[in-house]
């Protein structure tokens, strides 16, 4: 077992005990991932992002040259509803993390697909890698291309020289891309874009940050 701890010192501390909501482990994994995975000035973290048609939201995704989503369960979560959002985390993302309060980490192994990774947070502000993430064979290019709007599946169709029409309807648009290209540039375009939109030049919290993604 994997158990490499990421601790911060005791003057960064980003939440207490007494706060160790869904918010605040968000900001402390922020700072893992920053301190743990390849981060430059161009990469994104987007908080609490919509898709699948904005039924599902993920509470953490890290944009650099992969997209990497976290899912957040607090000391005053459960895990009644994880196996369906997984299931719909691994249709959209390259990598899928589970971070889960101490409390939940017997439970977490029992119901988590193998793909995805677990990290545990304790009461004390650190995080531990229980089991990292692994290459997600699940990952759907009609789903991914559900994070394009409209304009943006025009553009890559035209990159591409995907056929379509103008009054064709989104879904159509989205078949027609999903079927004619790789998971690879659709997801780089998703990158691209993502990035534009939730740059920290425009807004140092990605949370705070509105757009028809980011709004359920």
């Amino acid at each position: 077992m994997d158990c490499r701890t990421h601790r911060l010192q005791e003057g960064e501390k980003l939440y207490s005990v007494a706060m160790h909501n869904p918010d605040h482990i968000r900001e402390l994994l922020k700072t893992w991932v920053t301190r743990t995975m390849p981060h430059t000035e161009d990469d994104v973290f987007i908080g609490e992002l919509c898709f699948i048609n904005k039924a599902r939201r993920a509470d953490l995704v890290h944009a650099n040259g992969q997209l990497t989503a976290f899912e957040i369960k607090s000391a005053a979560d459960s895990l009644s509803r994880w196996e369906g959002q997984q299931s719909a985390y691994l249709s959209c993302f390259d990598q899928v993390w589970l971070c889960c309060h101490s409390k939940h980490i017997e439970k977490a192994f029992d119901v988590t697909h193998r793909s995805v990774g677990i990290l545990v947070v304790d009461d004390l502000g650190s995080i531990a890698v229980v089991r990292r993430a692994a290459h997600n064979k699940l990952r759907d290019k009609f789903t991914l291309t559900g994070l394009l709007w409209r304009s943006e599946l025009d553009e890559i169709c035209r990159e591409y020289k995907v056929k379509t029409k103008s009054i064709m309807k989104i879904k159509e648009v989205r078949l027609e891309v999903a079927e004619a290209l790789d998971w690879e540039p659709i997801r780089d375009k998703v990158l691209n874009r993502l990035k534009d939109r939730y740059s920290v030049s425009q807004n140092m919290s990605s949370k705070d940050t509105l757009s028809p993604l980011s709004s359920c």
